[in-house]
């Protein structure tokens, strides 16, 4: 609990308005209508620490991936046998979404422990996403569509009607159909069965919201190359441009919900200029009335966690050590101690740069996606989209950032110093 005061008092030392957590766990929950005591109050401790200190919290209430509670999960504890089945027949399944819609009550209607208030009441709790990266891989039939769009369009009018002061979004990725994806970062994304543009229109949300990653770029025709660092950075502004051009024709805002760049893959350097673009661009967003109204990095961290290779921490150096003196080549001439002797030179300038705290070491995230994530139907999909598939982004206006500026002028600085910077605008973690 100390952690989380801690990553809260961080998080408001560089102006970070909002955090986005799990509302489910490995025991949230175990059986249908059961949830374990403890792990709940640690999410009762969170949400009135956030409100507390002025913070708003977006809460997830499912995931797509493995990570504390799966589809499969979900699956099981509704009686419905996930083996040989896929994320289609999760979408598909009455039962599934009658256990899901309870879930959504049970977290909605809880009474914090700490605090007496109903989840659905308080004010720290800003938005809900009806779950985490609700792809439908390989699903590109109308009926496959319709599946997964049904179960979200329900999934967000139960919470849109159990929490009816708090905003909701679908807490979808941004992949884009029809006479929108040749804005997408490869063939393949059309593929992941997200139509972006459609469900940006539901009724039942009041926000939009991406996930932009380099590792979502796929080599591209004609001659099929793969993006390096600049080519990412120019192709995040214009695939942000093409969703806030959607989401001010459908009169919602939009939050860059997830980005970073991953290490060691990409370095220290690298990040920083990343984190500056976006800064750069949620800025014009503000300047300009435009519909971004916050950005938000995965993942914010303090002290000694695990670590995928996204981890910003937020108790690291603000400054960059200012490097120490060259030392002369040549020796002064000793000079007279007392007591005889020679008195030393000094060799450098004392050190007095903030120790960087001990870290885990970095452990890659080697998720796939497997049969029941629908892994080849999409990568039969991909294969089809490959032989027509051409992308706009490619053309040389899409070269738009100037990136040996941007290098000069992120040279001397640090990730905390970018959200120092940041701090005025509404930025978020």
């Amino acid at each position: 609990m100390l952690d989380m005061f801690r990553l809260i008092d961080h998080a408001q030392q560089f102006g970070l308005k909002v955090i986005r957590l799990w509302a489910f766990n490995h025991a949230m929950p175990y059986a249908w209508g059961k949830y374990d005591e403890t792990q709940f109050q640690g999410l009762d401790y969170i949400v009135d620490s956030a409100g507390r200190h002025n913070i708003k919290l977006i809460l997830a209430l499912g995931n797509t991936w493995t990570a504390y509670r799966s589809p499969q999960d979900f699956m099981s504890i509704a009686g419905v046998n996930p083996a040989g089945k896929t994320l289609l027949d999760f979408y598909n399944s009455s039962q599934v979404l009658h256990l899901y819609r309870d879930h959504i009550s049970t977290i909605v209607w809880r009474t914090n422990t700490f605090n007496g208030r109903r989840y659905r009441d308080d004010d720290a709790i800003m938005m809900w996403d009806a779950m985490n990266e609700p792809r439908c891989p390989g699903c590109m039939s109308a009926a496959e569509q319709a599946s997964q769009q049904g179960f979200l369009g329900a999934v967000a009018q139960h919470v849109r009607d159990n929490a009816p002061k708090q905003l909701v979004a679908l807490g979808t990725e941004g992949y884009l159909l029809n006479s929108y994806e040749s804005y997408n970062p490869g063939a393949g994304a059309r593929c992941e069965g997200e139509d972006w543009a459609t469900l940006s229109k539901f009724d039942s949300i009041d926000a939009t919201v991406v996930h932009v990653y380099e590792r979502q770029m796929e080599s591209v025709p004609p001659k099929w190359n793969k993006c390096d660092f600049d080519c990412f950075c120019n192709y995040m502004i214009q695939y942000l441009s093409i969703h806030q051009r959607i989401t001010a024709d459908v009169g919602k805002p939009l939050i860059m919900e997830e980005y970073g760049l991953i290490l060691p893959q990409y370095t220290i350097e690298q990040r920083v200029i990343l984190f500056q673009l976006v800064a750069d661009n949620l800025e014009w967003m503000k300047k300009t009335n435009g519909p971004m109204m916050g950005v938000m990095f995965w993942n914010a961290a303090i002290g000694n966690v695990w670590d995928d290779g996204y981890n910003v921490y937020l108790d690291a150096p603000i400054y960059k050590p200012k490097p120490s003196p060259p030392v002369a080549t040549a020796a002064p001439k000793p000079t007279s101690a007392p007591g005889g002797g020679s008195t030393p030179s000094p060799t450098s300038a004392p050190s007095t740069a903030q120790p960087e705290p001990e870290r885990a070491a970095i452990v890659a995230n080697t998720e796939t996606l497997t049969d029941f994530l629908r892994g080849p139907q999409r990568a039969a999909c991909a294969e089809d989209a490959a032989a027509w598939w051409l992308p706009v982004w490619t053309a040389g206006w899409a070269q738009t950032v100037d990136m040996d500026a941007l290098r000069k002028r992120c040279q001397d600085s640090t990730v905390l110093q970018v959200l120092l910077s940041a701090k005025d605008f509404v930025y978020a973690s």
